[in-house]
């Protein structure tokens, strides 16, 4: 009898079975963790991008709050408001050249700039800090040089001009410009120079000059400097005096913005010689105080800035031709970053002017 043994395939099936059941299993947990992670991986790597794109800080994986900080950036390019006030003694009904509060253009970067509390009825309008170095009432001298290229200056030639009367004549008409504003108000000066007296003796020596150029005076590279002689019979030319009729010039000049750049009794203060022949346009409110408070340009602003700080003075009141003119004079930190803002009143009517060094002055019409 045979002893011969049975071979169970059914017990060898299910021994096959359970080791290929445990790979399967192992396989579809692999590649679900792998999936998962990579996953996670790409979601994570999106927000960075997005975080590095917008500014915004991602969400702390531990954290269940996200939190965004944005940065806002205004790319409006920041102006300044400077357009000249004008009134004359013979035609003080006119309405000055002004502008209005409400155009100044707001901004929204934020400065470095000491933080000063403006009182009710002010507001901050931007200017850019290179107009510290632009306006009427800059001081140029041999300590304060210009900034500002003739392109920069508004010039216009004075044989060309279309207001130009024919009570006065040009040394050398084919090169010779003057700011113009400044050279509006200098023809208007002469038009009532000649109904007053019949004179036609003044002449226009020069106006512009870039610095240190032959027959310059520090002031000339401004634009707003006129030199003036006197016309001899022989063809030849003199030097102005302050004396009849030419002295009417002087007595009235200041209500047309100009005043005396360099007066004798004050060459300790401007450092030069002095005499009649430079006449300074600087706006008809600063020209008519200055006049009346006998002050060079130097003495005037040094006035304004010690006396009449927006934030640690008082500003100037004066009263001209029936209206009231606030005048005052704002420090600026050049090393701060970022361009300054001007503190103007709400409503009405104002001009600023920088000093060509640490400042500007605002001069506003508020009665």
């Amino acid at each position: 009898m045979s002893n011969k043994r049975r071979i169970r395939w059914d017990r060898i099936v299910g021994a096959a079975i359970v080791p290929i059941v445990l790979i399967f299993l192992l396989g579809s947990c692999i590649s679900r963790c792998s999936k998962e992670d990579e996953s996670t991986l790409t979601e994570q790597s999106s927000t960075e991008d997005v975080a590095e794109q917008t500014g915004t800080q991602p969400a702390d994986p531990q954290s269940k709050t996200t939190t965004a900080v944005s940065t806002t950036f205004n790319g409006a390019e920041m102006t300044m408001v400077n357009v000249p006030i004008v009134i004359t003694d013979d035609d003080s009904t006119d309405n000055p050249i002004l502008i209005d509060s409400s155009s100044a253009s707001a901004d929204t970067t934020e400065s470095s700039e000491p933080v000063n509390t403006l009182p009710a009825g002010y507001q901050s309008v931007p200017v850019r800090l290179s107009a510290m170095y632009a306006g009427n009432l800059v001081l140029v001298n041999k300590e304060n040089p210009s900034h500002l290229s003739s392109d920069e200056l508004a010039l216009e030639q004075v044989y060309f001009a279309e207001d130009k009367p024919d009570s006065y004549e040009i040394s050398y008409p084919g090169h010779t410009s003057l700011n113009s504003t400044a050279l509006s108000q200098f023809n208007r000066l002469m038009k009532a120079y000649f109904s007053a007296t019949g004179n036609k003796e003044i002449m226009f020596n020069y106006g512009y000059l870039a610095a240190d150029k032959e027959k310059s005076n520090p002031d000339s590279p401004t634009g707003l400097d006129v030199q003036l002689h006197i016309k001899r019979n022989d063809g030849g030319y003199e030097y102005i005096t302050n004396t009849a009729p030419y002295s009417w010039v002087y007595e009235h000049m200041a209500s047309y913005g100009f005043v005396l750049r360099y007066p004798a009794e004050k060459a300790d203060i401007t450092g030069e010689r002095g005499g009649f022949t430079a006449i300074r346009y600087v706006g008809v409110p600063h020209a008519a105080y200055m006049d009346e408070e006998n002050l060079c340009l130097e003495e005037y602003l040094d006035r304004l800035k010690k006396d009449h700080n927006f934030f640690t003075g008082t500003p100037l009141e004066y009263e001209l031709n029936k209206q009231v003119y606030r005048i005052y004079y704002v420090p600026v930190d050049s090393t701060a970053d970022g361009d300054p803002t001007v503190p103007v009143p709400n409503a009405g009517s104002y001009e600023i002017s920088g000093n060509n060094s640490d400042g500007f002055i605002v001069t506003a019409i508020v009665g």
